[in-house]
């Protein structure tokens, strides 16, 4: 299947020029300075073309695995819905996010019920070729729980599983290095008391100690031998940052102070950032702005974490005159620089040899808007 796509404003090395891409089954064959047209290009006009996005971590499938408190949905339907919004929001490559470790709220067992379901039923449809969009599994294990690297173990090598991070959300740690929030975010979410919340911070900060450094440890050495890229998670301070670079990891989740964003930034671990963060000014749980990073020139990778259509649009924000990327530069942060922290060199460009992975949008007066998506040639929107 072939495919042309000419346009005014197509992204090639990092600059917005005048440009035909040729895709044939999947790839991109050729690239061509000059406008075309005719019946059987698609013609962009003034719209922008860009590589498809890259989404790292995301857990938007979950609002579909449970649209209401206590409802559940058949996983394979809820699967299918999530993929259909990222296909509008231009995301065509996404690493799903499913936890593995208990941490707080939930038991052991039943966490590992839960994580075994959703990545067999994600592996299940991804093999039968159902999605519009690429899949991939991204795995978040929580440190801080006995027997977290026992469970990991069997999962590594599995075709799909391409990304791990490294979470310790025990009070004063990283994300909670603040006690204050800890307790804020827990009694908010859970509704417990102040007996039972110290229950559970006591036993919690038992768990860390006891396990964090073993789980790392043996995560990260099984990543490493079948070459998964490895995440940190929350990094608070340079004693952090030094430990994920020791563990091989290439990208640091969503650090929560200056010190630590700055420490990546000196030891080239990609630093990403939510793009709901950009969007909204600030981080939900009160570490720093994202755009604190971006006007240092620290931040490489935006993630829609919970919200998918916030991707592109906090990435042509970025461009505002207090932060001042460039539109290319802001580009890159979905999709060049999360392909390369992924290990994905086959994609994140529009290059002659790299997937035809496509996205056409419009920025006007109302905003952002995602008119044609392109999975390897294929129009999934």
């Amino acid at each position: 299947m072939s495919l042309t796509i000419s346009g005014k404003q197509v992204l090639l090395d990092g600059v917005f020029q005048p440009a035909t891409i040729v895709i044939d089954n999947g790839v991109i064959v050729s690239i061509e300075h000059e406008l075309k047209t005719g019946a059987q290009i698609v013609e962009a006009g003034e719209r922008y073309v860009i590589p498809g996005l890259v989404e790292l971590h995301t857990d938007n499938h979950e609002k579909y695995f449970e649209p209401r408190p206590g409802v559940t949905w058949p996983h394979m339907d809820a699967l299918v819905a999530h993929d259909a919004q990222l296909a509008t929001a231009g995301i065509t490559t996404v690493f799903d996010a499913i936890a593995v470790g208990y941490g707080v709220g939930a038991s052991n067992a039943n966490r590992e019920r839960i994580a075994a379901q959703s990545i067999t039923t994600l592996l299940d449809i991804r093999h039968q070729g159902v999605f519009r969009v690429d899949h991939h599994i991204h795995l978040r294990c929580e440190c801080s729980c006995e027997g977290t690297d026992a469970y990991f173990a069997p999962w590594a090598g599995v075709e799909g599983i391409d990304l791990v991070s490294l979470m310790d959300h025990a009070p004063g740690q990283r994300q909670f290095a603040s006690i204050d929030k800890y307790i804020e975010y827990y009694k908010k979410k859970y509704g417990y008391t102040d007996e039972a919340l110290k229950k559970v911070m006591d036993d919690h900060s038992a768990a860390s100690e006891a396990f964090s450094d073993a789980n790392r440890k043996a995560i990260s050495a099984l990543c490493n031998e079948h070459d998964i890229a490895l995440a940190s998670h929350d990094d608070a301070t340079l004693a952090h940052v030094e430990e994920s670079q020791s563990l091989g990891c290439s990208l640091a989740e969503f650090p929560t102070t200056l010190e630590a964003g700055e420490a990546c930034h000196e030891r080239d671990l990609l630093v990403m950032m939510g793009a709901p963060n950009v969007i909204r000014g600030g981080s939900h749980s009160g570490n720093v702005a994202a755009k604190d990073f971006a006007s240092r020139g620290w931040l490489d990778v935006l993630s829609s974490d919970y919200y998918p259509t916030a991707l592109l649009p906090a990435a042509v924000k970025l461009t505002d005159p207090e932060i001042g990327m460039s539109l290319g530069d802001a580009i890159a942060t979905v999709t060049d620089n999360p392909a390369k922290a992924a290990h994905f060199y086959d994609r994140g460009r529009l290059a002659e040899g790299l997937r035809g992975d496509v996205v056409l949008f419009s920025l006007d007066q109302h905003g952002v808007r995602v008119s044609e998506t392109y999975v390897a040639g294929r129009r999934v929107f």
